[in-house]
């Protein structure tokens, strides 16, 4: 994806964030608190503003997966859609990797930006349509790569990223295991 592209849009939002009148004011989440629980029915999407916030699940073996980081520009909309959209509790919990601010739309509020604001809607369209093509190239890089390719797509993708986080959190996100990992980053 173009990064100019990435970076205008987040630019975009934080901007007609600011034209819009919300309830909340940011918040401050510290390391390790959570901004969606296991099990809670969420109702408030989150747009990242700075910091580093990561998705876990967990399998049907009992092992906790990390499925995304969340980090602007590119994965500034912080959400379980899912629960989200759906009215649904949550599989997923979202915890800060780092201290992070971030501004919560509620969902009624959000409900009605999208009634109400063409630019608005338009932006979460747009937005929409882009973390569709993300999920899908995730999606068909866990079944077309082997995990070597994978770890080089992810340190070609986000060096930024390789620089903050733990070897294992980088190889739950993979799905490998750690030791796959630490091998390669051996070699190279």
């Amino acid at each position: 994806m173009d990064q100019q592209k990435v970076v205008g849009r987040y630019h975009i939002t934080l901007d007609l964030l600011k034209e819009v009148e919300l309830k909340n004011k940011p918040v401050v989440l510290k390391k390790g608190e959570s901004f969606i629980e296991y099990g809670e029915k969420t109702q408030k999407i989150g747009i990242l503003i700075n910091g580093l916030l990561y998705s876990t699940y967990v399998s049907e073996n009992g092992s906790e997966w990390i499925s995304r980081f969340f980090f602007p520009p590119n994965n500034f909309i912080v959400s379980n859609h899912r629960s989200f959209y759906l009215g649904k509790n949550s599989k997923e919990s979202i915890r800060a990797y780092e201290d992070s601010e971030l501004i919560c739309i509620e969902k009624e509020e959000f409900k009605y930006l999208l009634d109400n604001n063409r630019k608005f809607e338009r932006t979460v369209r747009i937005l929409a349509e882009e973390s569709y093509v993300q999920a899908m190239e995730r999606i068909h890089s866990f079944q077309s790569l082997n995990a070597e390719q994978r770890i080089r797509k992810f340190f070609d993708e986000h060096p930024e990223l390789g620089k903050k986080l733990q070897r294992q959190h980088i190889a739950s996100y993979l799905g490998i295991h750690r030791n796959i990992l630490t091998r390669f980053l051996y070699k190279i």
